[in-house]
């Protein structure tokens, strides 16, 4: 008897019980809808501040599409004036034209320029177009002829995208002679935003998308790709019209995933760039605050069913423990979180220290090289000058005038010798094609041919009677061969006897040997680095060997170093023959 009443005092009331889970489920109520209605305010509060930061980045789109098609607006007008074109369109003759246009576009930036006449036929071009092609049809043609001013044009171009163009006629005096056209190359700023991930688009006044980091958007109206929303069943519409009532953010939907929209506009023909932002980082923002709010309430149930139940006691210290152990690990991740912060800013610091270290070295280096490879030419038109200056003394003016003419050659020269250290520096492909191996040694022993008179070097060249067909870029093949007798007649300086050996050989390969019977190679390992030179300071940079090798490379070909067996210094040029240029190439 006494049992059965303690085991009946040991057992809560039904009632207690019933009222004991009411609480619990009311609780569970609560958390949902607490954790519900967090969600959508934090959501809404990161997603103002994601859209002040797309909107920062679509300005900045914007701006940089505005100032290009800025940039080429001005382009038609200075060139419909420019004396050259219109020279060519009232001669015919448009070879100066076509260097002209070459020139300003590199000069400027911009994208492919077109020289069309009166009928409409392309006379000049800076891109790979037909010249004579009929473009009399096409539309900026058509409106530029009919109006004074600068024209803007939108066409297909052959890839499907869309080609932007200004253009403008060129009229002297009230008489029309043609028109000149600039195509804008945004095709970059397309790659660009793809390349960074991101969803831009650019509309005009129809809505019609023209530029998008998404190619199948182009020609389509932007209303029509956002007009699609997810599938929703009723209690989704429902639960999604009480979102929006609380506060939640407007999102448009791109195939079934929600966007933060920032759209600006482009300030050009009533142009509309959009920017859409995902909500990841906003996701993961608001999780990492939700799961704290989660742990935390956790922590509070944990306390409150302590003191309802002493059954649950333990439980709860656990629970306490797991929680504490937890706060530990947060502020450790807390502290972590910092320091990689306060790393990944020194590094970026670093690296914006090593990129501007960089751009100095790169401007150093190429200073040296154009001051190293103009070197030999200014010492060559200083013979000249002087033997033409001892000419015009005698009366012997007409030999005078052929020692103006190599001034006026190695002048040349050394214009394209800039323009080949300039590609070279940008590592661009040299314009090859078939030349004679023969007629470019011959013309670098001339070179030298001031420097062997004061020096008493005798050269001796092997040459074979038959032509040495290569496909190379003769500045440059010539340039390698100077660079060559340089060093070799440097290193028989000192000698008693100075001999020169230049021998071409043609095989499977066409090999160029110059051998000097100086004191050879120290370290052949570190001989094409640049700036490393055996020479006295003042003497030399050490850039000759490394843009030796480096033109060789481009072309085909190698450059080798060694020592010969006999004594002196030997180096072989190894050029692909012109059949297997191409081969040799790849």
């Amino acid at each position: 008897m006494e049992k059965r009443q303690a085991g009946t005092e040991g057992k809560p009331p039904r009632s207690r019980r019933l009222w004991f889970r009411l609480g619990v489920v009311g609780a569970a109520i609560v958390f949902v809808l607490t954790i519900w209605v967090a969600q959508i305010l934090l959501t809404r509060q990161f997603a103002e501040d994601q859209s002040a930061d797309a909107l920062i980045r679509a300005t900045l789109y914007s701006g940089n599409i505005q100032s290009t098609m800025q940039r080429h607006s001005v382009v038609p007008t200075l060139l419909a004036r420019d004396p050259v074109l219109i020279v060519g369109l009232r001669t015919g003759f448009f070879a100066e034209a076509q260097t002209r246009i070459n020139a300003i576009r590199d000069e400027l930036g911009v994208g492919a320029i077109m020289l069309l006449d009166g009928t409409g036929r392309v006379r000049a071009s800076s891109d790979d177009r037909a010249l004579g092609s009929d473009e009399s049809q096409r539309e900026y043609f058509r409106n530029a002829s009919a109006d004074n001013g600068t024209v803007f044009s939108v066409a297909p171009a052959e890839d499907g995208a869309p080609g932007f163009y200004f253009a403008r006629k060129v009229e002297v005096d009230g008489t029309f002679f043609g028109v000149v056209v600039v195509r804008v190359e945004l095709g970059a700023v397309e790659e660009s935003w793809r390349r960074a991930l991101t969803r831009v688009v650019v509309t005009d006044a129809e809505d019609v998308v023209l530029l998008s980091s998404t190619r199948s958007w182009r020609g389509n109206t932007l209303t029509s790709l956002l007009a699609e929303l997810p599938s929703d069943s009723p209690f989704t519409a429902a639960l999604r019209t009480a979102q929006q009532r609380i506060g939640e953010a407007p999102y448009v939907y791109i195939d079934g995933v929600p966007h933060l929209r920032a759209e600006v506009p482009v300030n050009f023909r009533s142009w509309q760039l959009s920017y859409f932002a995902t909500l990841e980082d906003v996701k993961a923002r608001v999780n990492a605050i939700l799961a704290l709010m989660v742990m935390v309430m956790a922590m509070i149930a944990a306390l409150v069913f302590w003191q309802m139940s002493r059954q649950s006691r333990a439980e709860s210290r656990r629970i306490k423990r797991e929680s504490d152990e937890l706060r530990v690990l947060n502020r450790r991740l807390s502290a972590e979180i910092a320091a990689r912060l306060k790393l990944e800013r020194n590094l970026k610091e670093a690296e914006q220290s090593l990129e501007q270290a960089s751009k100095l070295a790169a401007l150093g280096q190429m200073s040296a090289a154009v001051a190293h490879e103009l070197n030999q030419p200014l010492a060559a038109m200083k013979t000249y000058l002087a033997g033409a200056r001892l000419l015009l003394q005698r009366k012997r003016s007409e030999e005078a005038l052929s020692s103006f003419q190599r001034i006026d050659d190695l002048i040349e020269r050394m214009g394209g010798i800039t323009r080949q250290l300039k590609s070279y520096a940008r590592k661009g492909d040299a314009e090859l094609k078939p030349i004679d191996v023969r007629d470019c040694v011959r013309t670098a022993v001339s070179m030298m041919a001031p420097q062997l008179g004061r020096l008493a070097v005798t050269i001796t060249t092997t040459l074979p009677s038959e032509p040495v067909i290569v496909q190379v870029d003769p500045l440059r093949l010539e340039q390698i061969i100077v660079n060559l007798l340089r060093n070799a007649i440097d290193a028989v300086r000192a000698q008693d006897q100075r001999l020169v050996k230049i021998l071409l050989v043609q095989g499977r390969t066409v090999l160029l040997s110059i051998t000097d019977n100086g004191p050879g190679i120290k370290e052949p390992e570190k001989l094409f680095e640049p700036f490393y030179s055996t020479k006295r300071p003042g003497e030399g940079l050490g850039l000759g060997l490394a843009i030796s090798a480096g033109f060789a490379a481009e072309m085909g070909g190698r450059l080798i170093a060694r020592n010969a067996p006999e004594g002196g210094a030997v180096f072989e040029l190894l050029l692909p023959h012109s059949g297997s240029a191409a081969q040799a190439a790849e």
